[in-house]
């Protein structure tokens, strides 16, 4: 069994909250595969302050470096927008896929004007300070917030729902978006991602799809097998 470890710099998820994204992300796990919650030991509760992402960065920083290629086989980083994923890849020991970079990679294969839609107004400055930072992306329509921090979407998972389809919807008719990028790994936990490319008519990029795919990918090439999902 391969294991593949959902990092997180966060600590603010529940038992339950694990076992709710661990079922949302069951369908993209091949057989073979599991997936394995770790958490940086000093992370803050969740990233809904400004401080936070730089709390965040440090405590992967001073932990990421103890996961053991003997137990774990790829890491993703549990955050769409890749907080220091550039120094959490010098210091660990297995392969990281950042979401965001594999995302925003797969968006720019598609040559779509793509709007980041995202949780609030931090993230909203964490993405402008990510796309800056990736070489390989499409062209941004913008960046949108939901207003709406994760602490309240985990509480209340329609008010995020509701957010999530307004501001994807409000970015293809107000910023001239074509495609929509999840600007958070929160977002394709909420079960929307079918139902919006069908109602909006565009492509959807989803994460924590790409970063599991791009996982398993990277794990049977390492072996030298050949990935047949």
């Amino acid at each position: 069994m391969r294991t593949i470890v959902y990092y997180l710099a966060t600590a603010g998820y529940n038992e339950a909250e694990r076992e709710r994204r661990l079922a949302e992300m069951a369908p993209f796990v091949p057989d073979g595969y599991r997936i394995e919650f770790v958490s940086a030991p000093k992370g803050p509760e969740f990233l809904d302050r400004a401080v936070d992402f730089d709390t965040a960065i440090s405590a992967v920083a001073d932990h990421i470096s103890t996961l053991s290629p003997d137990k774990y086989d790829a890491i993703i980083e549990g955050g769409a927008l890749d907080p220091g994923l550039h120094d959490a890849r010098r210091l660990a020991r297995v392969p990281i896929i950042g979401p965001g970079e594999a995302g925003l990679f797969v968006a720019a294969i598609g040559g779509l004007r793509t709007s980041i839609v995202t949780v609030d107004e931090h993230a909203v400055a964490a993405a402008r300070r990510f796309v800056d930072q990736t070489t390989t992306k499409p062209e941004i329509a913008s960046i949108r917030s939901m207003n709406t921090p994760v602490r309240t979407i985990v509480s209340d998972l329609e008010r995020g729902r509701e957010a999530l389809v307004r501001e994807a919807s409000a970015a293809l008719h107000e910023d001239g978006a074509e495609a929509i990028y999840l600007g958070s790994m929160t977002l394709p936990t909420l079960g929307l991602t079918k139902m919006l490319r069908e109602e909006l008519n565009v492509p959807v990029y989803d994460p924590l799809r790409i970063a599991i795919q791009t996982a398993v990918e990277v794990i049977t090439s390492r072996l030298g097998e050949v990935n047949t999902t």
